[in-house]
């Protein structure tokens, strides 16, 4: 359980005693809370932005890893030009699931954490859409 010191704004991970400076400390849902600076929230959508991007990415190496190596094994039993197909085929798969989902990660994290509850749902997955497919950005003339 996450918790908030009243005087220093330092995050703990729980007690009742700041490790800091020795101030009470407050759960996030307290309404004591809720008077504490803007910054204060924006540091705890930075550390969840994080963890969810860690999260995000344990995933993708997990789902990018198997969907190549199982498509890897299964073309063993192909005959020897298609298995050569296949293979290739099956890990190229597996990395471009592998890159999508970490440039999704990246990206959602970044615009989650910097624009929480400025932005609706369907903006916020454009947004995010937009920024894993990789295009050539033009400076034009002024």
């Amino acid at each position: 359980m996450v918790k908030i010191c009243l005087e220093c704004h330092y995050v703990n991970a729980g007690g009742a005693v700041c490790t800091e400076c020795g101030g009470r400390l407050v759960m996030v849902s307290d309404p004591e809370a809720r008077d504490l600076p803007d910054t204060v929230w924006k540091n705890q959508r930075v550390d969840y932005g994080a963890r969810r991007g860690m999260i995000m990415r344990f995933l993708a190496i997990f789902i990018g890893s198997t969907t190549g190596l199982y498509g890897l094994r299964a073309s063993f039993g192909y005959e020897p030009p298609w298995s050569r197909v296949a293979a290739v085929g099956s890990v190229v798969v597996g990395l471009t699931l592998w890159w999508i989902l970490h440039r999704a990660a990246t990206r959602g994290v970044r615009v989650w954490v910097l624009a929480k509850g400025r932005v609706h749902n369907a903006r916020l997955a454009r947004a995010i859409l937009l920024g894993i497919v990789p295009f050539k950005r033009s400076r034009r003339a002024g």
